[in-house]
């Protein structure tokens, strides 16, 4: 990290050390607290008597540069580790769609998994987040993935949000991460896994994403308590699809469910998915669900299912790419 000047911020007044204080990006408040354990203590004390701090949001990535991005109102602050030590202390400034903006500063390290946990840490101990997100990319650096597990156990009891990627990934390092590491919103699996992986966290009730559903198999499909699913590439059978959604509508399976995504297998024989009682309805009506964090989530549906009591699921079937997905979002009509 930067070194901070020999000047003697501890000698001016307190009044006139906040008011520096308030002057000072993430980027500096860190450096600062690396410096010294009397400053990180002042930082600290300072943004808990500052209650209305707009740092609320961390974000950070074991990308090929690993990162830590601290969200303020307005500007993202992100701090990136390179090995490469010409990029060391360069900055860039990126503005998307004229709303998502990010100040980027680059660090050079030697070791950059070691010295992505030391921001880590030093993030968590001087800032109050009420949200984490986390970008795990198994490739990156495979054998120090127990590893950082660990430490992100030592620094969060739970992660709002993550998402896994890479080529392929190591089905033992993602069940690791989830014996370990409690999510509590998102789950997106965005990399292949070997077709014996079981998704650990059973009761999650979050948001599940997966991309490469080779392993998703009917039974732990039936035990998924997530209120939004989405499941691409699955080898789920069209019989299997109509037992799920008898089972929806028996209420035996599924009842916190808002919405769910899912492949057909054979979209030569839908009349087997649809081999129960349902209502076709117009192609403009539509539907508007409420997940469980109270967005809403519309779909311009061809077919009505009744729940037993009273929940109507409304399926629209769609092609994306060279898959056939059926749709249902969950409503109450009136």
């Amino acid at each position: 990290m930067e070194n901070s000047n020999s000047f003697p911020l501890f000698c001016l007044p307190r009044i006139v050390i906040e008011e520096v204080m308030s002057t000072m990006t993430p980027f500096e408040m860190i450096n600062f607290s690396m410096t010294s354990s009397r400053f990180k203590f002042f930082v600290k004390s300072y943004l808990s008597y500052k209650q209305n701090s707009v740092y609320k949001r961390i974000s950070f990535a074991t990308t090929e540069e690993p990162y830590v991005s601290i969200k303020g109102s307005e500007v993202s602050f992100q701090f990136r580790i390179t090995s490469e030590k010409k990029k060391n202390g360069r900055r860039e400034y990126i503005e998307y769609m004229g709303r998502d903006k990010t100040e980027r500063i680059w660090v050079y390290s030697e070791d950059v998994v070691d010295n992505w946990m030391k921001l880590v840490r030093t993030a968590k101990e001087i800032f109050t987040f009420n949200y984490h997100i986390f970008y795990f990319n198994l490739n990156k650096f495979p054998a120090s993935n127990r590893s950082i597990v660990d430490f992100l156990k030592t620094q969060t009891e739970s992660i709002e949000w993550c998402e896994f990627d890479g080529l392929t990934g190591s089905r033992t390092d993602v069940e690791y991460f989830f014996n370990n590491i409690n999510v509590i919103r998102h789950v997106a699996i965005c990399m292949k896994l070997s077709d014996t992986f079981s998704f650990p966290q059973v009761d999650y009730a979050g948001s599940l994403e997966i991309a490469y559903g080779n392993w998703v198999t009917f039974n732990q499909l039936l035990q998924f308590r997530s209120h939004y699913i989405t499941i691409y590439n699955s080898p789920i059978t069209n019989r299997e699809l109509n037992m799920l959604l008898l089972h929806w509508m028996a209420s035996e399976y599924h009842q916190n469910l808002m919405y769910l995504t899912i492949n057909i297998k054979d979209p030569q024989s839908l009349d087997t998915v649809f081999n129960l009682p349902y209502e076709i309805v117009n192609s403009d009506v539509e539907r508007t669900g409420r997940l469980s964090n109270n967005t809403t989530i519309s779909l311009q549906g061809n077919i009505d299912i009744k729940r037993n009591d009273g929940m109507t699921g409304t399926i629209k079937l769609e092609w994306r790419l060279n898959e056939l997905l059926l749709k249902m979002v969950i409503t109450r009509i009136q």
